[in-house]
């Protein structure tokens, strides 16, 4: 998948990263008194360039999202390669162009619906024949609680 050119990594105070396809799905997404209270800790294009992300109109406006004119791209690196130890464990870290194409792809993948899940796992309980090879059970998934 070729990236989108508007694409924006976005990292919030506890270090977890967002990608959006574009420039509108990040001001769409993110809200205004989250970055009025400081929640979003830096945004970048994934060639390093610095993002300005504000609430001009406070905490109930709108969201803006502007090109600094500035690169940083040392502190994106550092930023990913920290995602990547946090959150893909064994998996070797990849650059910000790399890793923005692979949460962009995944999170366009199709998944199972949550019903589908549900009769997954309680056919595996009650000895039944489990899900095809590939489909995911909610503990694979991660829901298991």
């Amino acid at each position: 998948m070729d990236l989108p050119p508007d694409a924006v990594l976005i990292f919030d105070r506890d270090e977890d990263l967002i990608v959006f396809e574009s420039f509108a799905h990040a001001t769409n997404y993110v809200e205004a008194i989250d970055v009025s209270e400081g929640e979003y800790a830096a945004a970048y294009s994934p060639d390093g360039a610095v993002l300005a992300l504000t609430a001009p109109e406070g905490p109930e406006g709108p969201v803006d999202l502007a090109r600094t004119g500035r690169t940083d791209l040392a502190d994106l690196d550092r930023r990913v390669a920290r995602y990547w130890q946090r959150h893909q464990i064994g998996q070797p870290p990849r650059d910000p162009l790399q890793t923005s194409r692979f949460l962009i792809d995944r999170d366009n993948q199709r998944r199972k619906g949550w019903l589908s899940r549900v009769t997954g796992l309680l056919k595996r309980t009650r000895g039944e024949a489990t899900s095809p090879p590939g489909v995911h059970s909610i503990e694979q998934d991660g829901l298991r609680s």
